[in-house]
């Protein structure tokens, strides 16, 4: 993690799994988890980032938990595994096999912006969400981004809603600011584009969900419990 002072000056936070990280090194009991973060949706909200943090579920807070999995390519990263994406409600048609296996693993990741979906799975969402915005402008790619619409001059649209499910039964229904990019910021009537991409292929290469998906739920990292947990809408 990446972090920035009031004096402007700049370091790295390693919050990973590796014995010698923050994290690891955190103290721990059974009322605590590692750490929490929430990361802000704009510029005028307020993140937080709190090591050794007593777990939501004591504080009243509505907390849901995915299996934090191990990854042989990425030993030090936090990685939970895709199970299945709702678009609007119900759940895309993926075939199991592309859901099974490493390849559906995804690391949290808070270096990069967007989520990165394995080839397969990414068309799959990109040509049922084009089908179900086939009444809206369509825009020119963005970047890496290839499923963009023009708002610009509307008052009202409707955009279905991502639903990331991950294993262990956690289901992250995304806002139109998680999943969707717009690159006047802020302004949502304007061109806008579906915060998704498509992972690069290789042998070491993983899916991620990015920064933008994250945004404004509480990430919990109880690692000695093996799960990774979501606090939506903590800031």
């Amino acid at each position: 993690m990446g972090l920035t002072t009031v004096d402007q000056s700049s370091g790295i936070l390693d919050l990973s799994r590796d014995s010698h990280s923050l994290a690891s090194r955190a103290p721990s009991s059974p009322d605590t988890v590692a750490f929490t973060y929430c990361l802000p949706s704009s510029h005028d909200a307020t993140g937080f980032l709190s090591i050794a943090a007593t777990r939501p579920e004591l504080t009243g807070a509505d907390v849901t938990y995915a299996d934090l999995q191990s990854s042989a390519t990425h030993p030090t990263r936090y990685v939970v595994k895709l199970a299945g994406i709702g678009l609007g409600g119900p759940d895309l048609e993926i075939p199991r096999a592309a859901l099974a296996g490493a390849e559906c693993d995804s690391l949290l990741d808070l270096h990069v912006t967007f989520t990165y979906l394995r080839p397969e799975i990414y068309s799959i969402l990109r040509d049922g969400f084009r089908g179900r915005m086939s009444g809206y402008r369509a825009a020119p790619p963005v970047g890496e981004l290839d499923t963009c619409y023009d708002f610009s001059g509307l008052t009202f649209y409707l955009v279905p809603t991502v639903i990331l499910r991950l294993e262990g039964g956690v289901s992250l229904e995304l806002g139109l600011d998680q999943m969707m990019y717009f690159p006047d910021h802020g302004n949502f009537f304007s061109v806008g584009c579906l915060a998704f991409a498509a992972a690069p292929s290789g042998a070491t290469a993983v899916a991620v969900i990015g920064t933008l998906a994250q945004a404004s739920t509480e990430v919990v990292y109880d690692v000695s419990g093996g799960k990774i947990g979501f606090v939506p809408f903590r800031c």
